[in-house]
């Protein structure tokens, strides 16, 4: 699931949060890797600063997954066989934090 309407302003097509003033990400990763040490990122989840749901959706991760760590995370198979790509994810994210500004400036990779 990605945002509601009446949580962004979609009016000029592209997405950005309402007078919102912090908004909270959290990530849950599933492992690969031959070990399984290797953090995937399998879902993601943005709120705002009254923990109302912006952002829910499973993402695909860029290598396959060896351990889904379901205890911890409680993602499957299932629900990874029809979630969004990673870059899909990260720039629908990337338009609702930047307020529908141009995001082409933007490091994914820090300073």
């Amino acid at each position: 699931m990605f945002y509601s309407e009446d949580e962004v302003d979609i009016s000029n097509g592209i997405s950005s949060i309402r007078s919102r003033e912090a908004v909270a990400i959290d990530c849950e990763m599933v492992g690969g890797g031959s070990d399984c040490s290797l953090d995937l990122c399998a879902r993601v989840c943005l709120v705002d600063e009254d923990e109302k749901l912006i952002v829910h959706t499973f993402v695909l991760p860029q290598i396959p997954v060896t351990d889904y760590r379901y205890e911890i995370t409680g993602i499957t198979e299932v629900n990874l066989r029809d979630a969004m790509p990673l870059n899909e994810v990260r720039e629908r994210i990337l338009q609702i934090l930047h307020n529908g500004e141009s995001i082409s400036r933007v490091r994914l990779d820090g300073p």
